[in-house]
C-alpha cells in the first residue's frame, strides 16, 4: 500500500506543481470568507480520485472539494491543503491522502512538492520519510505547531499560544495542518494543536503518520464535520491552556 501511495503522490504532486508555477492563470473563488479555492484544487483531487478508486476499489473517498461520505473504510484526501500558501506562491502547502478505518486513521501520505518532503506510513509502525536528512532530526524539537481558523475563538488560541512558550516552546503557525502534522511524526515539531479544523482530509493521514511514529495523538470530529486535533507530546500544555471538550479518540 506504501509503494502505491507514495506512487500516487508524486503524480499528484507533479500536477499540482504544474499548476504551482502557473499561479496568474489560476481561477479562483471563495468559498467562504478567507477560505479560497482554485481549479488547481477541484483538478487534482478529480486525479486522486481516480487513482484511488482505481487501486483500491472498496474503499470510499472523501474530499475536501468534491465530498462524499465519511462512512467505514475510506480514504480522505485534500488535493492542497494550505490553499492559501498555494496562490501566494508560498511553498507550504501538501497533497494528503490518510485511511480512515471505522473511525480510525490506519494510514496516510503527505507529500509536499514545492518543499521536497514526503512522508508515508501505517499504525503497523512503518513510516517513510523522503526529503530531510536524519541528522536534522532533533532531540527536542523546540517548535510547536498551532493551527488558525475562524471557528477557534482569538481568545482562546492565544491562551494556547502562551502557555507553549510559558512551557519554553516556541508557538510556529504554517497555515497547514497536513504539513504540520507530518513535521510532528518526522520529529521536526514538538506537536500541534487545532479545534474545529475544517475536516478528516486536513488531518486524517497526518493522525496515522503520527501514530505510526508512535507518538499520542487525539481527534474529535464534530457533527459538522470539523475537527479537534491533537499530536505530539504537547497534552499537559494544551489541559493547561483549558482545551475545549471531550475527546474520544485518544491513542
Amino acid at each position: 500500500m506504501l509503494d502505491r501511495l507514495t506512487e500516487i503522490l508524486i503524480e499528484a504532486g507533479t500536477q499540482a506543481t504544474g499548476f504551482f508555477n502557473t499561479l496568474q492563470q489560476r481561477a479562483v473563488e471563495a468559498k467562504a470568507p478567507g477560505d479560497l479555492v482554485s481549479d488547481a484544487d477541484r483538478a487534482v483531487e478529480v486525479t486522486l480520485r481516480r487513482l484511488l478508486t482505481h487501486d483500491f476499489p472498496g474503499d470510499g473517498i472523501l474530499g475536501e472539494e468534491l465530498g462524499g461520505t465519511p462512512k467505514g473504510r475510506f480514504w480522505a484526501v485534500d488535493p492542497i491543503d494550505g490553499t492559501s500558501n498555494f496562490l501566494s506562491g508560498l511553498p507550504f502547502w501538501t497533497i494528503s491522502l490518510g485511511l480512515m478505518d471505522h473511525g480510525e486513521p490506519v494510514a496516510g501520505g503527505i507529500f509536499a512538492p514545492a518543499l521536497g518532503l514526503m512522508a508515508a506510513g501505517d499504525t503497523s509502525g512503518a513510516l517513510r520519510e523522503t526529503g530531510l536528512a536524519p541528522g536534522s532530526r532533533a532531540t527536542d524539537p523546540p517548535c510547536i505547531g498551532l493551527g488558525r481558523n475562524p471557528r477557534w475563538p482569538a481568545a482562546d488560541r492565544h491562551a494556547t499560544e502562551a502557555a507553549c512558550e510559558a512551557a519554553g516552546y516556541a508557538p510556529r503557525l504554517l497555515g497547514s495542518c497536513a504539513l504540520s502534522l507530518m513535521l510532528v511524526a518526522t520529529g521536526r515539531l514538538k506537536g500541534y494543536i487545532e479545534p474545529r479544523v475544517g475536516g478528516l482530509w486536513d488531518c486524517a493521514a497526518g493522525l496515522a503518520l503520527c501514530r505510526a511514529a508512535g507518538l499520542p495523538t487525539d481527534f474529535k470530529v464534530h457533527p459538522d464535520g470539523t475537527v479537534d486535533v491533537r499530536a505530539g507530546e504537547i497534552f499537559a500544555i494544551t489541559e493547561a491552556a483549558g482545551w475545549p471538550g471531550e475527546h474520544l479518540k485518544k491513542s
